[in-house]
């Protein structure tokens, strides 16, 4: 060797010596640590730099190892840093382990400021091993190798600590993993003995944290470590070590998951307290704590937040970042990819329960959680291109998504089974975009529609409390001595009541009406609606014409779960009330695909989800209606559709919902008459009568005819009950069981008509509307005798004898404005005052006779209810319609000898135009057109029967006819 390489050898050697010794630089410190500083100074003198880089590693960790356990306890006294609740400052303050994880990262930052600079004379041999020698006592120290002097669980208490105060650098943390997970540097089972403690300690400490309490800059920094230490890879583009570590912790699915309800599986589960962190209430336990002073706010109902909700809105915005930026490397990562969404679809699978009307709160995780999860796969799906998704992965043996036990959107069971069977031999492909949408369509339904439940079942609850606690006070006023205690009493256990309630549900609404979380399900539920009717037709074009979709649903269309459209659905009725201005500022492509579905509505099964779908389209207003009405694919069928379905929903086995879907329905026509296509498209139609025009309006008259009846029911019920209670010394007489009797008619009664009543208006008012602009159908004998007939009965309920039946107290309370009702039906008169229909009014037997016209035009006159032209128009008709009663009694004295052959066998009257049914019975084709209308079936043997099925019996018709004709020869 060179004289000079020797001496430049000893330079570089002293220069080492030198930096080791500064290392454990004691100046000016206590004497038991100058005396560690000697004994550090002499093994450092010792040292041989002519070794390989493993021995020299190991014999600087000698040294290391050696000061670090010389190190006295209690070498602090005063606590530094932050203050956390879930680690005890007596096991990381002034401790052994403070001190020696102090040493190792300060010992790590000096050996790699060294190594930065690019002039430093210290050798690089000498400074990485004595990186590595530090990362190797680290180790040990939190691996328990030294436990004896130096205790592992408050090394790792200390190095949390530090990680939470952000006081150790990445350049550690990054090394430290790099190390660990190098099978050169160590064993297989180093990183976890390393890392799985910290895990540990971040979990314990997110659940000691309390939303109420205004934990969040603690939760924060927890999740913020989490992630950090998550994202750690090994190489630029390299696996995550941390991230593979925590999805094989025993604790991250926890086994036999299938047989842990899904509260169980959430608190369980390693990552389930981080998402269980935020406003917590349920039916089980209210929330209590919160919105005390601001209860009212729960009666809105206006999609209004109030400035607490807005508080809770910007924590959880920031929460639920942190909460994705945790579950991101996880869900990126190959590695832990495959067991986070096993975990994710565990969540979903275990929770399952909340897609019911009633279950058990305490078997599933709480509104809060699903929250947070809906959120975290709501930011999954953004970048998710639709196109690219594998449209059959829900039918995949092995998928994580079980639509198994899901009714389909126009398909069997068994049908679904088959049409499964066909991929029964394609493996499943972890495609991620793919899993994480489908996963978060179920997500979606566990969230959405539960908080949608809750909301309006809360808010009809809270108002009831709330007419109990007026009700108690009412009483109040009059009632005195123990009474009154009782009173009192009672109303403070209503006011509590109602005071929890009212924040249990503005938790609900806290839940449902986060800005973030609607823009991103806004997003979510357009691309879910795109997935759906993709399956219908590839890339549909909304600009484009009717042609593209098919006559029939594609059997993947068919066989999608009924809720892939019922959710969506569920969150734009939502939306509406409550994000209006979202969906202002949003791509308006929703409004127009579910025109598109609803003038298709034959493409689905369930007619309640298509009433459904009309319950949205109906509480779309301008400027957004615009949307519905304008489209070019759908302007031809969605007005024919709007009066089929009004029509097909009677058949849907739920009496009392018809009502709401053909109100929806109403309203839509309503918004409709003032766009001129549609209008001249309506009349055209009711100028055509067709038979679907026939039977909407036949609809239409049933249900004024029933509504009608009903509230009059009531108000007659009402005014018996309140004529009873007039009679004060009677009243009180009676015993209180028949006085109680009599208050449950009188409350039962009450609801009736105002339910009711305000239906009957509504289709009065449709029937006017139709009357008005296109009197033709009811020129028909099927439609004209039966409105007729109703008009004739309800004129005279309200104008007859018995009128002063209806008279109430307080009418305005239920609506009811007798007068206006009149003017209604005699606005109906007018409007078809037409031979036809004039004829038709005087041929009801049941109702109509000359003198009840005359008295009702006499009290109308005496109580001027209409104005002089429309009464005396009114008087002309009845002029009319007595000549026509006039002339059918001479027809009837004429025909008192007609042949049973000639006879309609269910009216028993001569036919006009006489029909053979398929059971060879004849019938006049008025009476069967009539009875199809409301039941299609032969009423005779009920077999079903069709317009089209009845033949014109044209020889017997000749004959009744050449019979009318000689009759009447001979009187003459």
């Amino acid at each position: 060797m060179d004289t000079n390489d020797v001496s430049m050898t000893d330079v570089t050697d002293e220069s080492n010596k030198e930096f080791l010794t500064s290392l454990f630089d004691c100046e000016e410190k206590p004497d038991e640590k100058m005396l560690r500083y000697a004994d550090s100074i002499i093994d450092v003198q010792k040292l041989m730099f002519d070794v390989s880089p493993e021995t020299l590693q190991s014999n600087i960790a000698e040294i290391i190892t050696k000061f670090v356990l010389l190190s006295e306890e209690g070498s602090k006294t005063t606590a530094s840093g932050h203050s956390y609740n879930f680690i005890e400052s007596s096991d990381v303050v002034g401790c052994r382990e403070e001190d020696a994880t102090e040493f190792l990262l300060a010992t790590f930052i000096r050996c790699n400021h060294e190594l930065g600079k690019t002039d430093s004379h210290y050798s690089k041999k000498c400074l990485e091993a004595a990186k590595k020698a530090v990362l190797s006592v680290f180790i040990m120290i939190q691996r328990g190798y030294l436990d004896d002097q130096v205790r592992s669980e408050q090394a790792s208490l200390v190095f949390v600590k530090r990680l939470l105060e952000d006081t150790v650098a990445f350049s550690f943390i990054k090394s430290l993993v790099e190390y660990a997970a190098s099978p050169e540097d160590c064993d297989e089972d180093t990183l976890s003995d390393v890392f799985n403690p910290v895990f540990g300690i971040l979990r314990s400490g997110v659940i000691c944290q309390h939303f109420e309490l205004n934990n969040d800059e603690v939760v924060q920094q927890i999740l913020r470590v989490l992630n950090l230490l998550l994202s750690i890879r090994v190489d630029t583009n390299g696996p995550r070590p941390l991230s593979n570590l925590l999805v094989n912790r025993e604790d991250f699915l926890p086994v036999p998951s299938e047989k842990i309800k899904g509260r169980e599986f959430g608190l369980m589960s390693y990552l389930g307290p981080f998402f269980e962190y935020g406003l917590e209430s349920s039916a089980r336990r209210p929330n209590n704590r919160v919105f005390i002073g601001v209860e009212e706010d729960a009666r809105k109902a206006d999609g209004s937040v109030n400035i607490e909700q807005k508080q809770y809105f910007n924590r959880m915005s920031t929460i639920r970042t942190l909460l994705h930026q945790v579950m991101f490397p996880l869900a990126v990562d190959q590695a832990s990819r495959n067991n986070t969404l096993k975990w994710i679809a565990t969540i979903i699978s275990s929770n399952s329960d909340r897609t019911r009307t009633q279950y058990d709160p305490a078997d599933v995780v709480c509104d809060h959680f699903m929250s947070n999860f809906l959120s975290v796969m709501y930011r999954f799906s953004e970048k998710i291109d639709i196109s690219k998704i594998i449209m059959e992965y829900p039918f995949l043996p092995g998928s994580l998504v079980d639509i198994s036990k899901e009714t389909r959107i126009k398909m069997d069971e068994s049908s679904a089974l088959a049409f499964a069977a066909q991929f029964a031999d394609r493996p499943v492909d972890y495609h991620f975009s793919t899993v994480c949408f489908f996963l978060t369509i179920a997500a979606q339904q566990l969230v959405i529609p539960p908080l949608m439940t809750q909301i309006s079942d809360y808010s009809r609850h809270i108002k009831e409390l709330k007419n109990k606690v007026a009700a108690t006070k009412e009483k109040l006023k009059t009632a005195s001595g123990t009474e009154r205690k009782e009173l009192e009493q009672k109303l403070a256990q209503q006011e509590e009541h109602w005071r929890l309630m009212s924040r249990h549900l503005l938790c609900c609404k806290t839940q449902g009406q986060d800005p973030a979380l609607m823009t991103s399900a806004l997003d979510f539920v357009n691309k879910q609606m795109k997935l759906v009717m993709n399956a219908l037709c590839d890339n549909l074009n909304l600009m484009g014409d009717d042609s593209q979709l098919p006559a029939e649903p594609t059997p993947m269309f068919c066989a999608y779960p009924q809720n892939y459209i019922e959710d969506v659905l569920d969150f734009y009725i939502f939306a509406i009330y409550n994000g209006g201005k979202l969906l202002v500022e949003s791509n308006t492509e929703w409004i127009q695909r579910l025109t598109v579905m609803f003038t298709h509505y034959h493409y689905v099964k369930s007619p309640f989800l298509i009433a459904k779908l009309v319950r949205v389209l109906t509480a779309i207003q301008p400027p957004l209606w615009y949307n519905v009405v304008s489209l070019r694919m759908s302007q031809e069928k969605l007005l024919l559709c709007m009066i089929r379905f009004y029509s097909d929903f009677e058949d849907n086995g739920d009496f009392y919902e018809k009502f709401n879907v053909r109100g929806n329905i109403q309203h839509m026509l309503e918004k409709m008459s003032d766009d001129v296509f549609y209008k001249t498209k309506f009349m055209e139609m009711a100028r055509e009568c067709g038979s679907e025009f026939i039977r909407f309006v036949n609809m239409v008259i049933n249900d004024a005819t029933w509504c009608i009846d009903e509230s009059l029911s009531g108000l007659k019920s009402i005014h018996d009950v309140e004529k009873k209670m007039a009679n004060r010394e009677e009243w009180e007489r009676t015993d209180q069981e028949a006085r109680n009797q009599d208050l449950g008619v009188y409350d039962e009664a009450k609801r009736k008509v105002s339910g009711w009543l305000g239906t009957a208006k509504n289709n009065l008012g449709l029937l006017l509307s139709i009357t008005d602009n296109s009197p033709e159908p009811f020129r028909t004998p099927a439609l004209g005798e039966r409105l007729a007939a109703m008009l004739n009965h309800n004129l005279s309920q309200l104008m007859g004898n018995k009128c002063a039946e209806l008279k109430v107290h307080n009418p305005s309370s239920y609506g009811w404005q007798p007068r206006e009702f009149v003017i209604q039906l005699i606005s109906i008169y007018l409007g078809l005052n037409v031979p036809a229909f004039v004829k038709y009014i005087a041929y009801d037997e049941r109702t109509y006779s000359p003198d009840f016209f005359k008295n009702v035009i006499e009290k109308m006159r005496n109580k001027n209810i209409l104005g002089v032209s429309q009464l005396e128009r009114f008087v002309h008709l009845a002029e009319d319609v007595q000549k026509e009663y006039a002339s059918k009694a001479e027809l009837e004295e004429e025909y008192d000898d007609v042949p049973e052959e000639f006879k309609d066998p269910i009216m028993d009257a001569i036919m006009v135009d006489p029909v053979k049914l398929p059971s060879g019975h004849v019938m006049d084709r008025a009476v069967i057109e009539r009875h199809l209308l409301s039941t299609p079936n032969n009423p005779f043997n009920r077999a079903p029967l069709v317009h089209s099925e009845l033949v014109p019996d044209d020889e017997l018709k000749s004959r009744i006819q050449a019979w009318i004709v000689q009759k009447r020869n001979s009187k003459k």
